[in-house]
């Protein structure tokens, strides 16, 4: 019975950890287009030129950033599981400096947090990747 019982356990075990791992990829794929259409949904955004120095045009990169912390925020996913990715500053945007290339990004960088792992009979259950990410981006012409 024992052996049995370690059997389903590991099996019922990796079924679990490698289930939430691929849903947290897709949450956050989901998380980072939601806060890049919302974010862009102004037609302000044709206006925008990061290079230009114009108030009503430095306001719309501001505001896009704040809607999109909003978003994340009221997301499903605890504020502590999302990590700003890396190239993008403190921003969960990122914008061209012509503004015709939007992108967000939204990553948890240690998954093993969230799954740890298990060691049985020399094998690792999961195995995770470095970091589970997110990312979406919108070319505007």
């Amino acid at each position: 019975m024992a052996i049995v019982f370690m059997l389903i356990f590991s099996l019922f075990y990796g079924i679990i950890s490698y289930a939430i791992p691929l849903i947290l990829g897709a949450a956050y794929q989901q998380l980072s287009a939601e806060v890049l259409r919302k974010s862009v949904s102004t037609s302000d955004i044709y206006l925008y030129r990061a290079d230009t120095a114009d108030d009503k045009i430095d306001n719309i990169l501001i505001e896009a950033e704040a809607l999109s912390q909003k978003i994340i925020a009221d997301s499903w996913l605890p504020e502590k599981w999302t990590y700003r990715c890396e190239g993008y500053g403190d921003n969960v945007l990122s914008v061209s400096a012509d503004g015709s290339e939007w992108k967000a990004c939204v990553r948890h960088a240690k998954p093993t947090a969230i799954m740890p792992v298990i060691s049985l009979l020399g094998f690792e259950i999961p195995q995770l990747p470095d970091e589970i990410k997110g990312e979406a981006s919108l070319r505007i012409r």
